[in-house]
């Protein structure tokens, strides 16, 4: 059956973006109508009504994020795209397999292949000895990001459509759909053309942080150029570097905190949490963070104007960009950093040291954040960097609020 042209006005109607939000779920109502007659053309073909259905999906995704949905006589977010989910699949419409005639590539396809999050490294290693591969892989530092492995079903694919801005997006999606867990998934931030691999963790202090950085075996090397810590190196389900230029691409598109989590030798978990947190554009990626609060000290030294990261430019092997004059603070401590000058308390890309290394001066600095334990020599475990918008935990607490 095709559809009528009022049906056709319809979908042309659902994909003006200058239309209020609300209008946007009021939309959604009629498009599910409009599935309840309409028949796609046949298994593995793409018509423009297809196509355009797999378009209102990933609308109402976005707009469901994006929007508080005060007026409640709608319904919930998760009733609205939860029922027009659940007529697609009646109907067969699979979007993780449509592309447009008239587009060379679309995004469908490559940024969530489930909701289902796809276990770390660090994870496996609890359950599993890894593969020798991947232990030669990492030995060698290799310079890659994987994407997430593809687990795909029909209700998976509808997940595919468009791809996330961050951690949190995804977790707004997870809480709505499925359950809430961590796991690698890809992103894509504003102005970043191709789809960025992340771990996100969506169990500390309520989830929905990217994670930027991340050690925990010391299996990838970090004394590394410049080049490599503004690509990013490593593996989204093991350590990584995300990359200066994806955390500039994140924390360009919005506000955003850092939480930073330090574990020693003997299992002392603590944290440093910074109000904001940006990196500047390329060339010198200048670190601005706010207000600190935590456990593990103030590692970046908010309140000194001299020694302080706060302000920095970031330096990397072979290029010193630090304010002191006498030596390269990044050959000094042995990783990219943003080192203002002598005397840094922090430096978490820094050698990794076993704890049977013995943590002495002639061993010079390892993963390092002084006031963790205020012991200068003192190489950390593991570490892990994350960035979620200030406004996260509000959007929380406003959803909830209308379930």
């Amino acid at each position: 059956m095709r559809t009528s042209p009022s049906g056709v006005h319809v979908l042309k109607l659902l994909f003006d973006r200058q239309q209020a939000h609300k209008m946007s779920f009021i939309h959604v109502f009629v498009v599910t109508a409009v599935l309840q007659w309409s028949v796609v053309t046949g298994e593995g073909r793409t018509d423009q009504l297809t196509l355009s259905l797999c378009r209102v999906w990933e609308e109402c995704l976005e707009t469901v994020i994006d929007n508080d949905l005060k007026d409640a006589e709608f319904g919930t977010p998760q009733a609205i795209c939860g029922d027009f989910l659940d007529m697609l699949e009646k109907h067969g419409v699979d979007c993780g397999t449509m592309q447009d005639p008239e587009e060379e590539t679309v995004d469908v396809g490559g940024t969530l292949s489930s909701l289902e999050p796809h276990p770390s490294d660090e994870e496996q290693q609890q359950e599993a000895p890894a593969t020798t591969d991947d232990e030669d892989d990492r030995e060698r530092g290799d310079n890659k990001q994987h994407p997430p492995h593809n687990h795909l079903g029909s209700t998976d694919d509808l997940w595919r459509g468009g791809y996330f801005d961050d951690c949190s997006e995804i977790h707004t999606a997870q809480a709505m759909f499925g359950s809430v867990a961590s796991g690698v998934f890809s992103i894509k931030p504003v102005h970043v053309t191709e789809p960025v691999s992340v771990y996100c963790d969506q169990t500390t202090d309520g989830g929905g942080w990217t994670v930027i950085q991340r050690r925990f075996d010391g299996s990838l090397e970090f004394f590394r150029h410049i080049g490599a810590y503004q690509n990013g190196f490593g593996d989204s389900s093991g350590e990584y570097w995300l990359g200066l230029d994806n955390m500039y691409r994140i924390t360009d598109q919005n506000a955003y905190e850092l939480y930073i989590e330090l574990e020693d030798w003997v299992g002392n978990v603590k944290y440093a949490r910074y109000s904001t947190f940006s990196v500047g554009p390329g060339g010198d990626y200048i670190l601005s963070v706010g207000e600190y609060s935590g456990t593990a000290g103030d590692g970046f030294r908010l309140l000194s104007s001299t020694n302080g990261n706060n302000g920095a430019k970031f330096s990397a092997r072979w290029l010193d960009r630090d304010t002191y004059s006498s030596a390269s603070m990044t050959e000094y401590y042995g990783g990219g950093w943003w080192y203002k000058h002598a005397g840094s308390y922090s430096s978490l890309n820094g050698p990794y040291f076993r704890h049977t290394d013995g943590f002495i001066s002639n061993n010079g600095y390892g993963v390092y954040w002084y006031p963790f334990n205020n012991n200068y020599y003192y190489s950390l475990k593991k570490t892990k960097m994350m960035v979620r918008p200030t406004d996260f935990s509000t959007r929380v607490a406003n959803r909830l609020g209308k379930e």
